[in-house]
């Protein structure tokens, strides 16, 4: 469960997050095999890879809830700057979605695709929502008509894959503990989308992402200045829900 920072419409829908491995109810039944203890690094990596992947989710929650109301050229509110943040914010969350799976599947698990399905069903749809953003100009841009037929066209697919590959770690019980700790060397090279896009509040707490305290100062201050796309994360760098700006924006011009 999120501590939302508002009443208003947040990051953790309209795609549901992924309930915490390590908290979950029917845990007992991955703990089979030759490993019967919820410390094995299985539920570890699996409880990471949740509070990854929430992240990727709470991402693409905030782009839908957000997009529809950046307003387009006919629309006397429109300002450039709101658009050319917007895309910049879908290109770094599209490099954070790319890098995710690049280093699952190249460097952790080659043979992840054979498991949790491949990305083959929303890769497609993503290349060409970065081809979109890349290309469209502040005043060409629009939701319904647009971007929308785009993301629509992946989500549904992505998220599923995001919540089967879940069982899938849950399912490395046999494993030698310490060598799938060995394997699981998680990189974070786009900061500021990983951390605006994580809740360290959700469902009772986590520390993900578990990196030095200092990151977020970097971030801050060195890694985020003047880049406006980081306004439509929905969290801020100490990865605390914050309201979703175009989600108020809306509801007060409205």
């Amino acid at each position: 469960m999120t501590m939302r920072p508002s009443d208003a419409p947040w990051a953790d829908g309209p795609f549901p997050l992924i309930a915490t491995p390590s908290k979950r109810s029917d845990l007992s039944i991955w703990l089979t095999g030759s490993s019967h203890n919820p410390d094995h690094f299985h539920v570890r990596a699996a409880t990471g890879m949740a509070h990854a992947h929430n992240g990727i989710i709470r991402g693409l929650n905030a782009i839908i809830l957000q997009a529809p109301n950046v307003p387009s050229k006919n629309d006397e509110r429109y300002r450039p700057k709101d658009v050319k943040d917007l895309l910049s914010f879908v290109r770094s969350w599209i490099k954070m979605v790319n890098h995710h799976h690049a280093v699952e599947e190249t460097y952790i698990f080659p043979e992840m695709a054979k498991f949790s399905g491949g990305t083959s069903l929303f890769q497609d749809g993503m290349d060409r929502l970065l081809a979109c953003v890349t290309a469209t100009r502040p005043h060409e841009y629009r939701w319904a008509g647009g971007m929308k037929e785009v993301v629509d066209s992946f989500s549904k697919h992505l998220t599923v894959h995001l919540y089967a590959e879940i069982d899938v770690f849950l399912g490395f019980g046999y494993l030698d503990s310490e060598d799938f700790r060995q394997r699981l060397g998680m990189l974070s090279d786009v900061f500021p989308c990983v951390y605006g896009c994580s809740d360290r509040t959700y469902e009772g707490g986590n520390l993900f992402p578990m990196l030095h305290w200092t990151i977020p100062y970097l971030i801050k201050y060195y890694f985020a200045v003047g880049k406006g796309a980081w306004r439509f994360n929905p969290s801020d760098w100490w990865c605390k829900p914050r309201p979703l700006l175009f989600v108020l924006r809306a509801e007060v011009e409205g």
